[in-house]
């Protein structure tokens, strides 16, 4: 009775040996397929966006100018025909003197108001043109408040005033052009009465300051104007430079300057290796003065001195730009922007190599498929990841920029990523033709 318990228990067994034995193979399967085909969920993309970078050098400045004193030994007190940085012919005005200081306030009130009856009379033109509808005041106020807001944050702080008369004068045009407010010509006859009794009150000037030279003036002098001959700076060096010190004189002896040259130039200490980097790069650079601008301005390397092969050289830099914060500028932290990149901004996790397909012919018109090992990313592509070959423009610490039309023939298959492309940036397991969830 023993025996044919005995063989129902072997059959048992080897059955659930059996399933479990398959149940193995299922699970070995399913893993093979959702890695394989169906993909997992263990990646990360990041979306591609264009962005700029730049090689920069850093240093700090000394600027350099074809300078000359400007005095003045008579009696009276002045008044500036000329602001900071602004234009001046030979033998233009730059002062006017007067005889005291009662008649030099009268002459900055008559100014104000001789500035705001120009004012409001600009305002008034609206109801004399036809073509000035509330649309295009409207779109003037719009613009003119996204220039103010500019000039905010690029610290533009020398054209604010100007920039926030001009919305002013949007906005009172759009209350004439609305019907809420009449024209200004009362106030402007009244502004003008005021003005010519002012006349009639004040002496006339006892003298004039005129310019030596056409250029831009400057009212303040800082001993400096004199330390570099500008048409020397092919031999001065580094050292010239950092040990530069202003010269001991009487600064109530002069009224101003005048930059006599339309070329000023930024004298940079910087080290042998950027000394290098600067001699290779393009003669037309960017400067950036941060103390007086954020936004870079163009220059030329005029010179890098490098004498003795020692390790500091100079770096003279050539520009034209003028303003009144950069009219007096003379000592700066200056960064050189000797290279600047634009592309596609992709992280360096991103960075993988794959192989590509292109095609090749020859000679016969024949073609043959070639495969070859380059360095790419893996996009995003519906349910599927792509690989997509890229052409580095610049390598930062954890990203890279890649051009977004490389040069012909840079990529095999004239194929590459695009903006707003998904690419992997954490994963396992990736290739060309992977199926994602």
């Amino acid at each position: 009775m023993s025996k044919p318990t005995s063989k129902r228990a072997q059959l048992t067994k080897r059955i659930l040996i059996g399933v479990g034995l398959a149940l193995v193979l299922v699970y070995i399967v399913f893993v093979f397929i959702t890695t394989n085909f169906l993909g997992n969920n263990n990646i990360a993309t990041e979306t591609v966006y264009r962005t700029k970078a730049f090689e920069t050098i850093d240093s700090k400045a000394l600027i350099a100018r074809n300078e000359e004193y400007l005095s003045y030994s008579s009696n009276g007190v002045l008044v500036y025909d000329v602001d900071d940085g602004g234009k001046v012919t030979a033998n233009g005005t730059i002062a006017t003197a007067y005889a005291s200081q009662e008649d030099v306030a009268v002459i900055q009130q008559i100014e104000q108001l001789d500035e705001r009856i120009a004012f409001l009379e600009s305002i008034n033109q609206v109801n004399n043109s036809p073509s000035v509808g509330l649309d295009t005041v409207n779109a003037q106020i719009n613009e003119r408040m996204i220039d103010l807001i500019k000039g905010v944050n690029t610290r533009d702080f020398g054209n604010l005033t100007n920039t926030e008369q001009s919305l002013l004068t949007s906005m009172l045009r759009k209350q004439i052009v609305t019907g809420k407010q009449g024209d200004f010509t009362e106030k402007i006859n009244a502004l003008k009465a005021e003005r010519d009794a002012l006349k009639s009150s004040t002496g006339a000037s006892i003298g004039t300051v005129k310019s030596p030279d056409a250029g831009y003036f400057v009212s303040k002098v800082d001993g400096y104007e004199k330390t570099f001959d500008v048409s020397k700076l092919d031999e001065i060096t580094a050292e010239d430079v950092e040990n530069a010190q202003p010269a001991e004189i009487d600064e109530s002896a002069y009224i101003g300057k005048i930059i006599k040259d339309v070329n000023w130039y930024v004298l940079c200490p910087i080290t042998s290796d950027q000394a290098a980097n600067l001699t290779h790069a393009s003669s037309s650079v960017k400067v950036r003065l941060p103390s007086v601008l954020d936004e870079p301005i163009p220059a030329k390397v005029l010179y890098v001195n490098n004498y003795s092969n020692n390790e500091k050289a100079i770096a003279v830099l050539q520009c034209n730009y003028m303003s009144d914060a950069l009219s007096y500028l003379r000592h700066d932290n200056v960064e050189i922007i000797v290279n600047e990149y634009e592309g596609l901004k992709i992280p360096k996790s991103a960075l993988h190599d794959d192989y590509v397909t292109y095609t090749v012919t020859d000679d016969k018109g024949n073609d043959t498929e070639q495969r070859e090992k380059v360095q790419g990313v893996y996009i995003e592509y519906g349910t599927e990841l792509v690989f997509k070959q890229v052409a580095i423009a610049y390598s930062g610490d954890d990203y890279i920029i890649v051009n977004e039309e490389p040069p012909a023939g840079t990529l095999l298959n004239g194929s590459t990523v695009s903006l707003y492309d998904k690419v992997v940036i954490e994963g396992g397991d990736l290739f060309d033709g992977k199926i994602i969830s």
